[in-house]
């Protein structure tokens, strides 16, 4: 079945279950998540929860980097409040996760894949509220790959070290700084992201 056709059913689903359900005068004292679902090239999609992490796999940067670190994994983004913000040349931007997505699906080169982990447990509203000042603070600061092979900070900053300082404003990780390749972050969310 095609995402568009399972999306159906489960609307249709969704609309019966409710209009079988017995009326209730109460509101739910939660309300349930607004997802923003969305269609690119017929594909459905939803923006991820706030913290998410978008990682590339085998891009164009595949062998210096598998040299490097030993991981195929080669771009890390963190999504919040809607919006992917990474660290690229030239320097830390943000866009729109649905653009983003029309991004990915445009550029797409043989052999690269892109995908998308969320936390198993939710971030609370303090924790995406830190994490999100500090990643408005880095808007705008240049790129520069060259701490990560130096070992040392520089005035820039490259995508894996902006995504796990970004992370660690919730205390849920300690980044690695410079040190903190693509793969190894991945590695280090492997537990704690589905």
């Amino acid at each position: 079945m095609t995402r568009k056709l399972l999306w159906s059913a489960a609307l249709a689903i969704g609309t019966v279950a409710t209009l079988l359900a017995p009326q209730v005068s109460n509101p739910p004292a939660v309300k349930p998540p607004v997802i923003d679902v969305y269609s690119v090239n017929g594909e459905l999609w939803s923006t991820p929860s706030d913290g998410s992490v978008v990682f590339w796999k085998d891009s164009a940067l595949v062998k210096p980097i598998l040299r490097q670190t030993g991981s195929r994994i080669t771009h890390a983004a963190i999504v919040l409040d809607g919006f992917v913000i990474e660290a690229v040349p030239p320097r830390v931007h943000k866009v729109r996760f649905a653009d983003y997505v029309k991004d990915m699906k445009e550029t797409r080169t043989p052999g690269f894949k892109w995908f998308v982990t969320q936390p198993k447990v939710p971030y609370t509203r303090t924790q995406i509220a830190a994490m999100t000042k500090y990643a408005q603070s880095q808007i705008g600061r240049p790129y520069r790959l060259r701490g990560w092979r130096k070992g040392r900070e520089v005035r820039g900053i490259f995508c894996s070290e902006l995504v796990a300082d970004i992370l660690e404003q919730s205390g849920r990780i300690k980044s690695a700084g410079v040190h903190e390749s693509p793969g190894s972050l991945y590695e280090k969310l492997e537990p704690l992201y589905q």
